[in-house]
């Protein structure tokens, strides 16, 4: 199978009909197709490989004016380019195959073979394989599983991206043999980064949107290190090649090829994470860790479709310390919320949004598309995505749906009455229950919150998918901006998130007893009372953006 031009990739036509395109029918006439039809870590592996292609084939956009005409001139750049690397993207050529190590084997031991091969059903991270669980899929107790060389090509280029670490199968690339435990995990999964994504009328439009001139990727994509004396330095990375390009020959890791692969930004849009070599017909396959690819915890620059911000944390006496950090994603914590830090233009300093984001249209209407895979210790854990319709006031008054949302001087937003009502809930129970200070203070303080945050999770639920149902209500606030109805809209807003809070405050107190009614009164005057403030006796570490 050839993964340049035979079809593979699941797209919905602009009829609405699903069906299989190839790389090439994709970047060359992605106008007939409406969208990828993939899962969300699926999306963001199959947009890094259409851009990779993308870039090698026009060796840019290098400026603004490149970018303007990409949709004229991709289609016929990308036939010559991929008909000139068509062995490279052979998926199972003898030589070169794709994304593969054509020597990797079994581990040695003396003069003996021993062959270990792993499933191919370990790429789908939906099928019951080693520690994936069978709720959906009961076929893990067959020995093996014919796969379409269709759905392996895309797990293939999935599983580079967005495998986790610590254990994993061990395999042998001339003399060096793997280890089976402590592999990092891949690049794009990494820290549970929240990836961004434009998306157009079509396909070919969702691609130009996601395509960064070379420009822009010198000017933001560089490393940040913090150096206590100096404040700080960067480093610019290279461009680089497509790994397909310039593969690595050994596991040699200080090599050209290696460094190209895991330190430039074209080798790293689509990773070599782990060692793999399919075994065409088997169902079979030789699996281990691969390079590694530092991330921006290592202090390497963020993916190309993270973002990043700086968190202000306080410790328990109060003393404020700034970090730079992904913006992660968390099942609890609706997307929207984080919208204020995803939709900004990256800075030279490397904080702020993709770096898409220079080319999203100020005066027309787009979809921002937002996928991620939360993980848990060693593993994958949750695969969440929301796309967001933003219109041209959005983005004008994002520092307005910052405040609404997340708080600002004198505006409490729904983050604000969101905690008040935890505050309020510790001091209703603290009424009620004498041993709950003793059993917080008893508790490790690091758990310290996650238990708070436990005590109000009814609250939580009630009050937050309140203010989701009324989430409008906040969009009809930044539409009427500069009109006299702004202020309206606000209060309206603001009145909806009051009255969540309250409601939610009622169903999750009781009032049955004299004591619960003292107690009630009591933390209701906190939920109700003006302002905001930190109640002393939580000593909670709170981390705030900047």
């Amino acid at each position: 199978m050839n993964v340049a031009f035979d079809p593979w990739i699941p797209v919905v036509t602009a009829s609405g009909h699903p069906t299989l395109a190839s790389l090439y029918t994709v970047l060359a006439g992605g106008e007939q197709f409406a969208d990828l039809a993939v899962r969300p870590h699926e999306r963001v592996s199959l947009m890094r490989l259409l851009l990779c292609v993308a870039h090698a084939a026009l060796n840019g956009p290098r400026d603004y004016d490149d970018w303007c005409d990409v949709p004229k001139n991709l289609p016929g750049a990308v036939q010559k380019y991929l008909t000139d690397w068509k062995d490279s993207f052979e998926l199972f050529h003898p030589e070169k195959p794709w994304l593969q190590v054509a020597e990797l084997k079994g581990v040695e031991k003396g003069a003996e073979d021993l062959g270990k091969t792993s499933p191919v059903t370990l790429l789908d991270f939906e099928l019951a394989t080693g520690n994936n669980s069978t709720l959906f899929d009961h076929g893990g107790q067959m020995n093996s599983r014919q796969i379409e060389p269709e759905r392996i090509a895309l797990n293939l280029l999935t599983f580079q991206n967005f495998s986790s670490g610590g254990g994993s199968p061990v395999a042998q690339w001339k003399t060096t043999r793997t280890s089976q435990v402590g592999n990092p995990d891949a690049p794009c999964l990494s820290q549970s980064m929240a990836h961004c994504l434009l998306r157009g009328r079509s396909l070919a439009e969702t691609t130009h949107f996601n395509l960064p001139t070379f420009e822009n990727i010198k000017r933001h994509y560089r490393t940040f290190s913090t150096d206590l004396k100096k404040g700080g330095s960067y480093s610019d990375i290279a461009l680089g090649r497509p790994v397909w390009e310039f593969f690595p020959e050994s596991p040699e890791k200080e090599s050209d090829r290696v460094i190209n692969a895991t330190k430039t930004y074209l080798g790293r849009l689509v990773p070599i994470s782990r060692w793999i070599r399919l075994i065409q017909g088997s169902g079979q396959m030789y699996c281990c860790n691969g390079f590694r690819y530092d991330t921006y915890k290592d202090g390497f620059a963020s993916e190309p479709t993270a973002a990043v911000r700086l968190v202000t944390k306080k410790d328990k006496k109060g003393a404020e310390t700034t970090e730079r950090r992904v913006v992660k994603v968390e099942p609890k914590k609706a997307l929207w919320r984080e919208l204020s830090s995803l939709l900004v233009k990256r800075s030279a300093e490397g904080l702020g949004g993709p770096l898409a984001m220079g080319n999203a249209p100020y005066d027309t209407e787009f979809d921002f598309h937002v996928c991620a895979i939360t993980r848990d210790q060693a593993s994958m854990d949750i695969a969440l995505e929301s796309v967001f319709h933003i219109f041209p006031a959005f983005l004008t008054h994002l520092s307005a749906y910052q405040a609404e949302v997340t708080g600002a001087d004198k505006v409490l937003g729904a983050e604000g009455y969101s905690r008040k009502l935890r505050w309020a809930i510790e001091d209703y129970r603290q009424t009620i229950d004498n041993d709950w200070k003793p059993r917080v203070k008893r508790t490790q303080a690091k758990e310290q919150n996650v238990l708070r945050e436990r005590l109000a999770q009814t609250a939580f639920l009630s009050y937050w998918t309140t203010v989701e149902k009324n989430l409008p209500l906040l969009m009809n606030h930044l539409k009427a901006f500069g009109t006299d109805a702004a202020l309206l809209t606000r209060e309206a807003w603001r009145k909806m998130l009051f009255s969540a809070a309250c409601e939610a405050y009622r169903i999750a107190c009781g009032q049955e007893t004299p004591r619960q009614l003292r107690a009630f009164v009591k933390g209701w005057r906190k939920l109700t009372s003006a302002g905001i403030e930190t109640d002393a006796n939580t000593h909670e570490t709170k981390e705030e953006e900047v």
